[in-house]
């Protein structure tokens, strides 16, 4: 959790520096809607990196199997939830851009926390090459 918010605070100045006001262009990408911005660059970060360690594992599965089998097993579990969870971003994005409610940038938010959640059990699975 406390991770979580340097990095969305870092992220935040990150998206506004350089810019006159804490606010997203009108006519952007974003139509001025920071927080879906944060949002999404929030889920790219988690799911790009669970991804990343999936195709680590992927590209190096002979020499891990031989560290540990359990690597696999652990990421074999994890899959199936990761993709899950994507699943339901895109489509609560989709909802939330058709139609921006508190309700529905809550959706986003809970989905965010468990792509969150998922990335550091991802990455413990990797714990064996330690």
């Amino acid at each position: 959790p406390y991770c979580m918010k340097y990095l969305l605070a870092l992220l935040s100045v990150c998206l506004l520096c350089g810019c006159k006001t804490p606010k997203l262009e009108p006519d952007g990408a974003y139509k001025g809607d920071l927080n879906l911005a944060l949002a999404d660059a929030s889920y790219k970060f988690a799911y790009e990196t669970t991804i990343a360690v999936f195709q680590f594992e992927l590209e190096n599965r002979a020499e891990l199997w031989k560290v540990s089998p359990s690597i696999k097993h652990g990421l074999d579990k994890l899959r199936p939830e990761v993709v899950k969870v994507d699943k339901r971003w895109a489509i609560a994005r989709r909802a939330y851009k058709a139609n921006p409610t508190p309700q529905g940038l809550s959706n986003l938010q809970t989905i965010l926390a468990e792509i969150q959640r998922l990335l550091p059990a991802v990455q413990s699975q990797l714990q064996p090459l330690n």
